[in-house]
């Protein structure tokens, strides 16, 4: 019976001082369960926030910044060894402890603007990235019809057809920013509106553009990018709800995500990229 328990106890102390590190040649052959005894459990992950990419003077500033100036971007991503993913990655390594690189980041552009067909995403598939779009569905319907009516006309915002060429690209993870909540003060509750009529409000909204790219993409969003970063607590609900387990902000600062911590998810911080200030000055800022 002695001999047995010592035997116990040896193979216990096994398990928890093997270890913990693994080459990433060896990491790709574990399977989940052997995963859980050589991950890292917590990893730093700055996102960083962009809008609009474009070659209008008039439009560069707080949220506009020239394709030059992304390009330049991503040369310091990769001379800095930074690697790019994207949320699926971020949730994976939190539910299930896949690995993360050494160095992640995380570029997210909202609104669903043109120039990210015409200019990110050439740029993602030159330098071999990843990124994050998080769509609006008004503007992508409304677009979407106005193209199908004049297929010379340009627009500002992307039709359901470009958004699926960048999807199918594998660089584009498409993310929801709500069907019309954005417009409209964002996703936060009104002055005077009951908590019920809020969730049905929001829920019909969200639940829409879910709907539409099931349709479209074959794929439903998991992650909310909070409109004009207006955050109610009341929505964390409806969210749920409508499987949403990863939301994005407007706060500015590093992101510390923890295997097994769901809640580590939920208001990611992202910095603003306005032109002028490149990737380098906002991570210094970032990483201090």
């Amino acid at each position: 019976m002695k001999k047995c328990l010592l035997l116990f106890c040896t193979l216990l102390m096994v398990c928890f001082f093997y270890p913990l590190t693994v080459t990433a040649e060896e990491y790709e052959d574990l399977d989940d369960a052997a995963v859980f005894f050589k991950r890292d459990k917590e990893a730093d992950v700055p996102i960083i926030m962009y809008h609009l990419v474009t070659e209008k003077n008039k439009y560069i500033g707080k949220y506009g910044i020239t394709p030059k100036e992304l390009e330049a971007d991503l040369n310091f991503l990769k001379d800095n060894g930074y690697k790019t993913v994207v949320m699926e990655d971020l949730i994976a390594f939190v539910q299930r402890g896949k690995r993360l690189p050494k160095k992640p980041i995380v570029l997210t552009f909202d609104d669903g603007n043109t120039g990210d067909l015409n200019y990110v995403m050439p740029l993602l598939e030159k330098y071999k990235m990843k990124a994050v779009f998080s769509v609006i569905g008004e503007a992508t319907d409304k677009f979407t019809k106005q193209h199908a009516a004049n297929p010379k006309g340009k627009f500002p915002n992307l039709t359901w057809p470009q958004i699926k060429e960048m999807y199918d690209s594998g660089r584009c993870e498409i993310q929801s920013h709500g069907y019309n909540v954005h417009g409209r003060g964002g996703a936060g509750k009104r002055n005077g509106e009951s908590t019920e009529a809020y969730h049905a409000r929001l829920r019909a909204d969200l639940q829409r553009l879910q709907n539409l790219c099931h349709e479209h993409l074959d794929f439903i969003p998991t992650t909310f990018t909070y409109p004009l970063g207006v955050i109610s607590k009341e929505a964390q609900a409806v969210l749920e709800e409508l499987g949403f387990v990863a939301t994005l902000s407007c706060q500015e600062g590093m992101n510390r995500l923890k295997q097994g911590d769901p809640a580590c998810l939920l208001r990611l911080k992202r910095s603003n990229r306005p032109g002028g200030k490149p990737i380098g000055i906002l991570l210094d800022a970032i990483e201090r």
